[in-house]
């Protein structure tokens, strides 16, 4: 009983290597969200190579291993500063995520664009 009480009232351990962070709606997740948006459209760019980039789903691939990249190093980073396991330190799982629906989300947007233009074309014709 005495331990059980104990490891609740514990704090974090200073070596967990993800961001406690919850925040859904907070800013810095609008940010990662359009950090995606950007990096999709980085994507599609001719510094790329052709066969990189000629489908949604490798762009949003792309995406997806340039953010786990970069959280990894948040993480690197809050560890040697001793901040890891305190909200907005860390690898961000929520970060990540956000960061991959804002690329899925312009891969949509680009699609149905698209399909809206066909459609208009061909009704003209």
């Amino acid at each position: 009983m005495v331990v059980l009480a104990l490891s609740v009232a514990g704090a974090r351990a200073p070596a967990q290597w993800l961001d406690p962070d919850a925040c859904v709606t907070c800013p810095d997740k609008r940010i990662h969200f359009a950090a995606g948006v950007g990096l999709d459209l980085l994507a599609r760019g001719p510094w790329v190579a052709k066969p990189f980039h000629d489908h949604a789903w490798k762009r949003v691939l792309m995406t997806a291993t340039v953010a786990a990249s970069w959280e990894m190093l948040d993480a690197l980073q809050a560890r040697r500063e001793g901040k890891a396991g305190r909200p907005g330190y860390g690898f961000g799982p929520l970060d990540f995520a956000a960061t991959v629906a804002g690329a899925a989300t312009a891969e949509a947007l680009q699609a149905l664009g698209r399909k809206i233009v066909r459609r208009r074309s061909a009704a003209s014709r």
